[in-house]
């Protein structure tokens, strides 16, 4: 036994000597042997000693006393501790959350927080997902990704814009509920920022704050939505005076305060007051007839209406004869004249008997849009419907009444409506006009005049039919023109100012006339209007065009 305590005690002496020979750098408890004054790190982890060590070059200062994350390393999961003071170089993976907030790790989104990307960590290009909506106006230039000493996570967003006047970030579009949002979130930097929303206009923009400080510093921003926002919602940040290492933003957290109503189902009609927590019935609208003025009923809509004996207009008492006055003070029907007083200063209209308005006299016209009728044109010196003759008509030939022969490039000689079929376009394609033997005078049934156009067109495909080009002076044009039969149309103009946009197809299946209204503006040269028939069938004689008119408004 003596032999043996002997022996262990010469081996201690002996590891004593050998490590007073090459000393080890090991840290205990929280305080480091000194090499020559000068401490060395851990090979590759970079942690310096519990509060006393400098950190590795390259890490950034630490925020409020605590360290940064070594480079490579994961920020810790939610709830996980930091490593006791002395306990050495934590295990890899693991580290102090920063800045002591307790913040959760990226990708797991705050209880209650509307805002989508709200850490910045997506970046799928160029710029953060979820950001960058439309009311933006910051170059992407000044929009840059950040990802030293963010405030959680591995990004912020560092914002550019070193101009006094104010430039936007924002989120991209959403709808929101209704409600109160209060809204923090982190900023450090240089530069001047301010907040505001936009829903279908702009808010108010909150004051600026200007901020100057390299550590993260809480900013708030509260708003009020009156009514829910559909698709348009963007959270925005105005910035301005940015300089050195510019504005840096983080952590964006918008919550919805809960109201007593959110857990209130209402009917389609009403609306929950949180005052009350109750659901009441919206403006003009009821649950019984004592929720609508007394002159009002409650209809099977819950919609408050006019009663039967009761009116807000002369109309409302047509129905009474020898009453069809409306007092609008009672909401009853007395006897008068309800165009007593009335005076219509527009020579084109005069008092409706029956509702005491101003209307539009008979046959009379503001543009062509008016004339519904057998008179197809609006003359504008008399403001009255006038026929497609009439010299107020800027389309010659219109009501295609007068035909000749003409020779058609590639067809010979064919029997066509004057004015019409593009003879001036210098044809010089087969393909490009409708066979001149698809038309055909038409003078079983017509809208005005002797004649109309029938077009015979078997096929699917539409065939264009053109004017001849004119020039137009200056105004804007009302026009229309008659359609009936079997088949479909559309139709498109085309002068020195380019083409018109395009229509869509008309589907005809009638034998009755129907109006196809368009309008353009002048002040072009070789202006021509285009048809293009598709598809006729004959058991309604295929399809027939009359009445094509152009007035001035």
């Amino acid at each position: 036994m003596t032999l043996v305590r002997v022996c262990l005690a010469s081996l201690l002496l002996l590891v004593v000597a050998c490590g007073d020979s090459d000393p080890e750098v090991t840290p205990d408890a929280g305080q480091a042997l000194p090499d020559s004054g000068v401490e060395v790190p851990d090979s590759g982890t970079g942690t310096p000693d519990a509060g006393t060590g400098t950190p590795d070059a390259g890490t950034e200062t630490p925020d409020a006393g605590h360290e940064p994350p070594d480079a490579g390393t994961e920020p810790p999961d939610a709830g996980v501790e930091p490593p006791d003071a002395g306990t050495g170089t934590p295990d890899a993976g693991t580290e102090t959350p920063d800045a002591g907030t307790g913040t959760p790790d990226a990708g797991e989104p705050p209880t209650g927080n509307v805002i989508d990307n709200w850490g910045f960590e997506e970046w799928p290009g160029a710029l953060p997902a979820k950001w960058y909506g439309s009311t933006s106006n910051i170059s992407t230039g000044g929009v840059g990704r950040e990802t030293t000493n963010a405030f959680e996570g591995a990004n912020a967003a560092r914002l550019t814009n070193p101009s006094t006047t104010h430039q936007r970030f924002s989120t991209l579009a959403k709808s929101m509920r209704a409600g109160r949002y209060s809204c923090t979130y982190q900023a450090r930097g240089t530069g001047d920022v301010r907040n505001a929303f936009f829903d279908d206009d702009y808010s108010s923009y909150s004051a600026y704050t200007s901020v100057d400080s390299k550590e993260w510093k809480k900013l708030a921003y509260n708003f009020n939505l009156a009514a829910d926002v559909f698709d348009t919602f963007e959270l925005i940040f105005s910035v301005r005076n940015t300089s050195g290492e510019h504005l840096l933003i983080d952590d964006v957290r918008c919550v919805r305060a809960d109201e007593p109503c959110d857990a209130i189902s209402c009917e389609a009609w009403e609306r929950c007051v949180n005052a009350t927590a109750t659901c009441e019935p919206l403006s003009g609208r009821c649950q019984d007839a004592t929720d609508c003025s007394e002159w009002q009923s409650c209809d099977a809509t819950h919609t408050c209406v006019v009663a039967a004996d009761r009116c807000t207009r002369h109309a409302d008492c047509a129905g009474t004869p020898e009453t069809p006055v409306c007092n609008y003070t009672t909401h009853l029907c007395v006897a008068g004249d309800p165009c007593a007083g009335v005076t219509c200063s527009n020579p084109a209209t005069t008092c409706n008997p029956t509702t005491g308005v101003c209307e539009l006299a008979e046959g009379a016209c503001f543009t062509t849009y008016d004339c519904r009728g057998a008179l197809p044109a609006c003359d504008p010196a008399t403001r009255r419907c006038v026929s497609a003759a009439h010299p107020s008509n800027i389309i010659r030939n219109g009501g295609f009444e007068t035909w000749n022969t003409y020779s058609i490039p590639y067809y010979g000689n064919h029997y066509i409506p004057d004015y019409w079929y593009g003879i001036d376009n210098g044809v010089s394609d087969p393909g490009t006009e409708i066979k001149p033997t698809r038309l055909v005078p038409y003078t079983t049934a017509v809208h005005g005049g002797s004649r109309a156009l029938q077009f015979v067109v078997p096929i699917q495909v539409a065939e264009r039919f053109s004017l001849e080009k004119f020039n137009v002076p200056s105004g804007n044009y009302s026009c229309s023109y008659r359609v009936r039969g079997h088949g479909s149309i559309r139709h498109r103009t085309y002068s020195s100012g380019g083409w018109s946009a395009q229509t869509d197809f008309v589907a005809v299946d009638s034998d009755a006339w129907q109006p196809v209204f368009f309008r353009f503006t002048g002040n072009v040269r070789d202006w021509r209007l285009l048809l293009y028939p598709s598809r006729s069938v004959a058991d309604r004689d295929h399809l027939q065009v009359d009445d094509v008119v152009c007035t001035k408004d």
